[in-house]
């Protein structure tokens, strides 16, 4: 039989954020949307601002939401990457762009031939040579076009976006679609063996439904066996705040290690949210959480998406992107009829490759920076999985990136964080140690000069954002 009614646990950010996409690309399915109890936490904590990555700005362009739409009436700013304080050794601020990061030459990559340039005594910052780094720093700024063939296409923006006012569109949007919503969940189910039959409402309706995407948060009633990471994430309490601003946001979010946790600022159009994370906040604004995921996301006729399925450290910002591409994978895969074995196990496949990648990106800014403190000491001392250790290893003995499926970020993003947290390769490949210096050097030199050129052609990023808010 076919999937006639779709229940959505979750009347937050996370749960609209399926209802208009499934609404949107998924025809003759009718949608409900039940809120769930409590305080609405399917991104994890409850945050002011969030981030989408410049591959989420693809997927709202190819759900059919209009990016003009975000800017103006979710307090949107572009974000070109993160500014990192306090997390080297060596003190030492440091950039992790979005985008490329200088230029290969031949078949050596470019942060080879850093690594050749500091072994011989160039002193070498990459972020210099990075397009996008330099705009942030500048506060220039333009979205690249699609038949840009010069330096500016090593450019990629994101967006940052108020979640509240993001939840507010999509919701109006899911509305629009034809999404109905039922009031509150109560927590109780039928069930026929272990399939969800029907979800109980707070008016004591009962709500069938053929399959159920649970939105809702780490906590949900509905919660199956759980993997905790705790170990390899000890910060487990967050205060957040959104203050107004009246300046020009930068083109980056902040993050800062602390003694005992970091803290975090996104800018946006008006304001900005701020975040602190760790394992010793105290007061009546503490939000509580757990690091971890479920075992499996899709069980019999139930799919966890966003922190309902995994609630990984916040640091490193990817709630929102793990939560649409949780959303798109639904959709993709969304199943033929009730008899959904095939699709749930495709699923739960590539959602564990993307949680893996996730985490290995997380846990590695965490555990094997140089920030100062014995709670950063007693981290540095754990081991970590024999997958992300790997990664380490090999890129801090010889430069190498390992990629995987699911991989949030590409090549360029793995070497800025390596870079940002004082992981530097102890010698080059040997196709890079074979070059001359002079070549390297000169090579650097034109790259240099053409970002910097590049940038000089670019608009202050204030008369952009005056233009988009018009």
């Amino acid at each position: 039989m076919p999937i006639e009614r779709v229940a959505i646990i979750g009347g937050g950010l996370c749960g609209w954020l399926a209802a208009s996409m499934l609404a949107r690309k998924v025809p003759d399915v009718q949608i409900i949307v039940l809120s769930a109890q409590g305080e609405e936490r399917g991104l994890g904590i409850a945050n002011g601002g969030e981030v989408l990555l410049p591959q989420d700005i693809e997927t709202v362009a190819a759900t059919g939401w209009r990016g003009g739409d975000l800017l103006k009436h979710c307090s949107a700013s572009f974000v070109l990457g993160t500014a990192m304080s306090g997390w080297r050794g060596d003190g030492m601020p440091a950039f992790v762009p979005f985008g490329e990061i200088g230029a290969p030459l031949g078949p050596v990559p470019f942060h080879q031939l850093v690594a050749v340039a500091r072994a011989r005594g160039h002193a070498v910052n990459i972020a210099n040579y990075a397009l996008g780094a330099l705009c942030a720093q500048s506060g220039r700024f333009a979205p690249p076009r699609g038949d840009d063939a010069s330096v500016l296409a090593t450019l990629a923006f994101g967006l940052t976006v108020d979640t509240g006012r993001l939840r507010d569109l999509l919701r109006a949007d899911a509305r629009r679609q034809g999404v109905t919503e039922a009031g509150m969940w109560t927590g109780g189910a039928d069930r026929e063996g272990t399939t969800i039959t029907a979800l109980h409402t707070a008016a004591g309706d009962g709500v069938d439904t053929d399959l159920i995407v649970d939105a809702s948060g780490a906590d949900s009633p509905l919660a199956g066996a759980f993997e905790g990471w705790a170990q390899w994430f000890p910060f487990d309490r967050a205060i957040t705040a959104l203050r107004p601003a009246r300046s020009v946001p930068p083109l980056y979010t902040d993050l800062a290690a602390l003694a005992d946790g970091w803290q975090a600022f996104v800018p946006l159009a008006g304001g900005v949210a701020e975040t602190v994370v760790s394992g010793s906040a105290q007061g009546p604004d503490v939000q509580s959480f757990r690091t971890g995921r479920q075992r499996r996301a899709w069980e019999g006729n139930l799919v966890r998406i966003g922190a309902a399925a995994a609630q990984h450290d916040p640091c490193a910002g990817l709630q929102l992107h793990l939560a649409l591409a949780d959303a798109a994978r639904l959709v993709a895969l969304f199943p033929a009829n009730r008899d959904c074995r095939a699709e749930a196990l495709e699923y739960d496949r590539q959602w564990r490759e993307t949680s893996d990648c996730a985490f290995d990106y997380t846990a590695l800014r965490l555990a094997r920076n140089g920030a100062a403190g014995p709670v950063w000491d007693a981290l540095r001392a754990t081991d970590l999985p024999e997958r992300t250790q790997y990664r380490h290893d090999l890129y801090a003995g010889t430069g190498r990136v390992v990629l995987h499926d699911g991989e949030v970020f590409e090549t360029p993003g793995w070497v800025a964080q390596f870079e940002a947290t004082g992981i530097l390769p102890q010698r080059a490949d040997a196709l890079a140690n074979a070059l001359p210096t002079q070549a390297i050097t000169a090579h650097l030199g034109k790259v240099r000069e053409a970002m910097l050129a590049g940038l000089g052609r670019l608009p202050p990023h204030a008369t952009l954002l005056a233009e988009m808010h018009a």
